[in-house]
């Protein structure tokens, strides 16, 4: 995804967390592997925040760690999780958390998704 997209991306996500007095997210970067960069403060994604990777994007791998992270309670074991991708991803995907997907306006994932999808203006 471009740079101004994902800026977009990250700023929806800060305003759901703090409408929802959440206080932190977990977030994992992808590309060819995942990247922890641990829990961080909603306002932390609009102002601070770097994105780690952003080479060709495979979620499996983030979507594995998620699960690793909660067997070891540092995740809640039934998410909730917001999968953001731009829908170049591989053709199968599967999250056994509860989830949701956001992709820009226009794309859509290479598969059937189970959880819902929302989409992002470009």
């Amino acid at each position: 995804m471009d740079p101004k997209l994902l800026g977009k991306a990250l700023g929806a996500i800060a305003s759901y967390a703090l409408s929802r007095d959440v206080f932190a997210v977990r977030f994992i970067c992808c590309d060819a592997r995942a990247y922890d960069r641990g829990w961080v403060r909603p306002e932390d994604l609009v102002h601070h925040f770097t994105l780690q990777g952003r080479g060709g994007t495979v979620l499996q791998p983030g979507v594995e760690l998620l699960n690793a992270l909660a067997l070891r309670g540092d995740f809640p074991r039934g998410g909730p999780v917001l999968v953001i991708t731009d829908g170049f991803c591989e053709e199968h995907v599967t999250v056994a958390m509860e989830h949701a997907w956001l992709l820009p306006q226009g794309h859509r994932l290479p598969f059937v998704p189970r959880g819902k999808v929302f989409s992002l203006s470009e």
